[in-house]
């Protein structure tokens, strides 16, 4: 379960948090997912933007927890752990799962008018639009192992090693499980756009986000949208040339995101 104790720091973590940077960068993880992903954009930031990660029960630091099979037990937390890193203009990224998750927690934030939308802006990357049905094989059924594996076979994003390690494959599991049933079971309550802008990305051959899914975010914002496409798969990033490409459409978002909380008005974001 839950631990209910959770503090915000507990829910978010700093990653680059100098205090320097005009623009905060909230990352929510893909499935299965946590902090330490996204350690590696720290220095690349720097300059941009003070990072931060969302710490999710069932790994990582909160490995003690049970993993939460359902959305709103995870969005409200999180809501309340975004409003001290919103002290300034707010990016919000997440990939695949995380991307499903940030749109939900950005649109309570614009919902409860816990931030103004010219100071935030939603950067969604490897996940269908929210009206659309995914087309990824479900496997939130299977048993936590077999999960691992089949996403293992799929992505190629879990090391040979760490697979050779029960303990881990029995803790990835039991997360990877968790966090497929809230996308599998996921449905699109129809509701207004974000009042904030919205930029899509995703690899040119990803097998389980067809291209088309990822403009089809274009009509979930009511302000500026762009989308992006690299070349690679669902984890286009992870080459070097990849995540160089990634790093320069979040850092021209910060750039604009920075510029317009400056002078009161929406920019031309990318």
């Amino acid at each position: 379960m839950i631990d209910f104790r959770a503090t915000a720091s507990d829910w978010i973590q700093p990653l680059s948090a100098n205090g320097e940077a005009t623009v905060a960068m909230v990352c929510f993880p893909p499935a299965g997912g946590g902090v330490i992903g996204f350690r590696p954009w720290a220095e690349p930031l720097r300059a941009h933007a003070n990072l931060y990660a969302a710490s999710l029960p069932g790994r990582e630091y909160r490995v003690r927890e049970d993993p939460v099979p359902t959305l709103d037990p995870l969005v409200s937390p999180l809501v309340q752990a975004m409003i001290p890193p919103a002290d300034r203009p707010l990016l919000v990224f997440g990939h695949s799962f995380g991307a499903l998750l940030a749109y939900e927690v950005v649109y309570r934030l614009c919902e409860e008018v816990l931030i103004e939308p010219a100071a935030v802006h939603l950067v969604v990357s490897g996940r269908c639009a929210p009206h659309v049905a995914s087309q990824a094989p479900r496997l939130s059924h299977l048993s936590p192992r077999d999960i691992v594996f089949r996403i293992a076979e799929r992505h190629g994003n879990i090391p040979v090693a760490l697979l050779e390690e029960p303990d881990y494959v029995a803790m990835l599991g039991r997360a990877l499980q968790a966090d497929l049933q809230i996308t599998e079971e996921y449905s699109w309550p129809e509701r207004p756009p974000l009042p904030c802008p919205v930029t899509a990305l995703g690899g040119l051959s990803d097998p389980v986000v067809p291209t088309l899914e990822i403009e089809a975010w274009r009509r979930h914002t009511q302000g500026p949208f762009d989308s992006r496409l690299f070349p690679g798969d669902h984890f286009y990033f992870r080459t070097s040339s990849g995540q160089r490409a990634l790093m320069d459409v979040i850092a021209r978002c910060c750039a604009s995101l920075a510029a317009s909380d400056e002078s009161g008005v929406s920019a031309q974001y990318l």
